[in-house]
């Protein structure tokens, strides 16, 4: 989930996009609200790992604009699904990609149609890593930066996060 805000001289104005991706590589564009859009160590005891119960790894939530700044670090500034009791998804094998979504943007203008803010990107990520042939699951799954945008009076902040994984199959 991508949320754009926008604030300046008058106001603050916040919109989010989402996206599904899939362990298959594919993806589904969700609701995305108001505005244009377009197009580690080991364990002597290791923990029981359950394929059929997904879970979360990396960052549920980060900044990927500042003040207009990029503040995106992609060797931390990801997120993954992975079956439970699995701490790295280095531990799975088999992984694909990256795969990236169409381009999408997210722009803010003024009453009288001028360009305040823009921020456009790609959703990433690798998909496919299974445990002994088991599942299909997604690693380092989060944003890939294209432009940002902002007029002067304006301050562009873009927060990423990551929503509760899902298993699509069994």
């Amino acid at each position: 989930q991508v949320s754009v805000s926008s604030h300046g001289l008058f106001e603050k104005t916040t919109k989010v996009c989402t996206m599904t991706v899939k362990g298959d590589g594919s993806s589904e564009l969700g609701t995305c609200e108001h505005g244009k859009f377009g197009l580690s160590q080991r364990n002597a005891n290791p923990p029981t790992i359950d394929p059929s119960t997904v879970v979360e790894i990396g960052k549920t939530i980060y900044q990927a604009i500042k003040d207009n700044q990029p503040t995106l670090n992609t060797t931390v500034d990801w997120a993954g699904a992975v079956p439970k009791g699995v701490t790295s998804w280095t531990q799975l094998e088999n992984w694909k990609g990256p795969s990236q979504s169409e381009s999408l943007y997210i722009e803010f203008k003024n009453f009288v149609g001028m360009k305040l803010t823009k921020f456009a990107w790609r959703f990433a990520w690798k998909y496919g890593g299974d445990m002994n042939g088991v599942g299909k699951y997604v690693t380092q799954a989060g944003v890939d930066i294209g432009t940002s945008y902002a007029y002067l009076s304006e301050h562009l902040d873009v927060e990423v996060k990551s929503l509760k994984p899902v298993n699509y199959g069994t």
